[in-house]
């Protein structure tokens, strides 16, 4: 069992390094071909004349910019809270000297002072004097419409007063420097972000592979766990129960395989465990457990087998709580020692009863619940609903905030009715809306 779970583990290193490269390489070659174009870098059509700028239409191009004729556009966008309103970027007629041919671009309101200073080279070109400095213009080239062409035909036609022939030497395109072959460069930037995460992924699972991790992982938790032996987790795993694909939880140990990960947990270290969820925009689903050190160990899992699993734990693991009550979370983390009397010390005396856990806080033992609670308004008082919802859930600050402002929203599901209508309690008590279900 445990060699098939090595085996498993193995595989899903090598799935994972699979998927990854098929990832990278779509995302890398399918969007326009606009990231690999991007490490490429840009047509230089500087130098070029005669140029048939339709040919490139939709192209990452790139001009070495010397003269500007005018400004025609400038982009602004507003803040819908605040209703301030900022530039982000400008228009600009552009004169290409090498080609003897103007066109537009739009370039981030960063590159003004610089545009400013060629806008002036192009006032002075008028009267003969050659410019001296130059920027190098990158984006799309696509072709002007709507609006921004209007704008761009009446600056064509005002400078055609100073500047006979213009008109005719202007072509209806722009370069625009926020995208690469018509792809935003923000999520040109974002797929890179997801391909190197993917490198990452890559790397790591094949450092797995190359040095055996699977083995390193069961072989540590061996080191750490004196007097325990390969063959010994394997016959408790053959004997055990088979709760899900890869999990197995048997007399002495639960063993199971997350993403590429072997996890091994000493049963008889385990004092308390119980069935987790969250949904909305974080969906959490676990089996959390706790040790006699306070270590607190999460299993992804479904409630089913979460269920099945805490099912086995109640038959083979009497040292242990099974089930959530606010009143033994309490005692857990202010009189630890009081909350081992009731789950741990008594099995080690030899006094423990099967049902004491249960018995001990009204006989609500996991299971008999089926309960969930959904805050369906948080009221004018969010601070103290989200304080009420973070002592029920044991989330932090960020998530409990979340499931309260994205409401209706479960808070809690799979309970008995007592611990429900104490939630509920609670929650009303704070100002919010909540019903059972």
């Amino acid at each position: 069992m445990l060699e098939t779970m090595k085996n498993n583990a193995k595989k899903a290193a090598k799935k994972r390094i699979i998927i990854w490269a098929i990832v990278i390489v779509v995302l890398m070659f399918a969007p326009l071909l606009a990231p690999l174009q991007y490490l490429i870098g840009p047509k230089d059509l500087t130098g070029k004349t005669n140029l048939d700028y339709s040919k490139y239409e939709g192209k990452y191009v790139e001009f070495e910019v010397k003269y500007v004729l005018d400004y025609y556009m400038e982009q602004i966008s507003k803040n819908t809270k605040t209703g301030a309103r900022r530039t982000t970027g400008y228009g600009y007629v552009v004169y290409n000297y090498e080609d003897d041919s103007c066109f537009a671009a739009y370039l981030p309101a960063s590159q003004k002072s610089t545009m400013s200073t060629l806008m002036k080279q192009g006032e002075n070109a008028l009267y003969g004097i050659e410019g001296t400095k130059s920027i190098k213009i990158k984006g799309t080239l696509k072709k002007l419409s709507g609006t921004e062409l209007r704008y761009y035909n009446e600056s064509i036609a005002n400078l055609e007063k100073y500047i006979p022939g213009i008109t005719e030497a202007s072509v209806a395109l722009y370069v625009d420097s926020d995208s690469v072959n018509r792809v935003p460069k923000v999520f040109v930037w974002i797929i890179y972000a997801v391909c190197v995460f993917g490198l990452i992924m890559i790397v790591m699972s094949a450092v797995r592979l190359a040095t055996n991790g699977p083995e390193k992982e069961i072989n540590s938790f061996i080191q750490n766990h004196p007097g325990v032996t390969e063959g010994q987790i394997d016959s408790d795993m053959r004997a055990g129960a088979s709760i899900a694909n890869f999990l197995w939880a048997g007399q002495q140990f639960t063993v199971w395989l997350e993403g590429v990960k072997i996890h091994i947990l000493d049963n008889s270290k385990l004092v308390w465990a119980y069935y987790y969820r969250v949904t909305g925009r974080q969906n959490i689903s676990q089996v959390l457990t706790f040790d006699i050190n306070k270590k607190k160990v999460a299993i992804n899992i479904s409630k089913e087998s979460g269920e099945k699993l805490l099912g086995v734990y109640l038959q083979t693991q009497p040292q242990m709580v099974i089930g959530y009550k606010a009143e033994i979370e309490k005692q857990y983390k202010k009189d630890f020692n009081g909350f081992l009397d009731i789950a741990y010390n008594p099995w080690k005396n030899g006094s423990y009863t099967q049902t004491q856990s249960a018995d001990v806080y009204g006989g609500d033992s996991y299971g008999a619940g089926s309960t969930s609670v959904e805050l369906l308004d948080a009221g004018d008082r969010k601070v103290e609903v989200i304080k009420v919802v973070r002592e029920v859930t044991g989330l932090d600050l960020a998530a409990a905030k979340d499931l309260v402002e994205t409401a209706p929203s479960v808070i809690k599901s799979g309970v008995g009715d007592a611990e429900a209508q104490n939630i509920k309690a609670q929650l009303e008590e704070a100002g919010a809306s909540v019903s059972l279900r």
